[in-house]
């Protein structure tokens, strides 16, 4: 038997778990065991290969070079895993489903469709994972998310990018002020945290202005930052949409900004190397025959 032979896929498992986690515990919660578990499969996974994985820093395993080579081959094996059991299921939506979407998206454009997904497709483990456009594309990447609703434009060789929608960003402002009136004083800039696609055109905007910029403050939630502009601390960018839609939108005014700024993409973004997923395509049917405005 050739060495690669006696090797243990099923070992990988514990890999990825603790390349996702960065530590022996958190890889333990995922795979619902102890650690010492976690670590002896690790050890024997690094018998069978002969090299170290892992090297610990600052209380963190990192990958080692030759974890860096392996991990690429671990996350299409358990993409090929998935999809071998999907393939064989009486019900080929049945199964799993982990999708990514901005806090806007969610928060309006994906309510209704998923819905009607849900109706079709009832016995589907969906998850919706939230966050900024590049935290985002960083877990399709990984393999940990199937597809992503992200701020476009986007370009990447290893992605396959479809528009869905686009969305007109506008200038939230505290009730009562202007944009004019933002060059008197240094200015707050209200966002989502970093590797938010909105935030960085409202750097952009800030910047064409000119404006004296007095902080940045960044928040988790649409809310919050509707609620930091409703009480005067700054301005933000969002969608159109959403601040019609939201509650807290008639708490704020809102500003056109200029159309090369304003006009803003929604990109469905997936592996290009990823198995096909039955489930997916029909969630891609139903988000392309979306109205262009949500409804009330």
């Amino acid at each position: 038997m050739s060495s690669w032979e006696r090797f243990n896929p099923q070992l990988l498992r514990h890999f990825l778990a603790v390349s996702r986690a960065g530590s022996l515990i958190g890889a333990a919660r995922e795979l619902h065991c102890v650690p010492s578990n976690v670590s002896a499969r690790l050890r024997q996974l690094e018998d069978q290969l002969g090299v170290a994985l892992f090297q610990r820093q600052a209380q963190r395993l990192r990958l080692t070079p030759a974890g860096i080579r392996l991990l690429p081959h671990a996350e299409q094996l358990e993409q090929l895993c998935r999809a071998a059991w999907s393939c064989v299921q009486e019900d080929p939506w049945a199964g799993e489903l982990r999708l990514g979407a901005m806090e806007t998206t969610a928060a309006v454009r994906l309510p209704e469709v998923l819905a009607a997904f849900h109706r079709e497709a009832p016995r589907l483990d969906l998850s919706l994972v939230t966050g900024t456009s590049g935290h985002l594309l960083d877990e399709v990447l990984a393999g940990r998310l199937d597809a992503a609703l992200i701020g476009g434009p986007h370009e990447d060789p290893r992605l396959h990018g479809e528009p869905i929608w686009q969305e007109e960003l506008v200038l939230v402002l505290p009730a009562g002020q202007t944009p004019a009136d933002l060059s008197q004083a240094p200015v707050t800039l209200l966002g989502f945290p970093c590797g938010c696609h909105y935030r960085e055109r409202l750097e952009r905007w800030s910047e064409r202005r000119r404006l004296q910029i007095g902080a940045r403050q960044s928040y988790g939630s649409i809310d919050a930052i509707l609620g930091a502009a409703a009480a005067g601390m700054g301005v933000g960018l969002l969608p159109r949409s959403l601040v019609e839609l939201h509650p807290r939108g008639k708490l704020v005014c809102w500003q056109p900004i200029e159309v090369d700024l304003a006009a803003a993409p929604t990109l469905l973004m997936r592996r290009r190397d990823a198995p096909a997923h039955a489930a997916l395509e029909r969630l891609i049917e139903l988000l392309r025959s979306l109205p262009a405005q949500p409804s009330a």
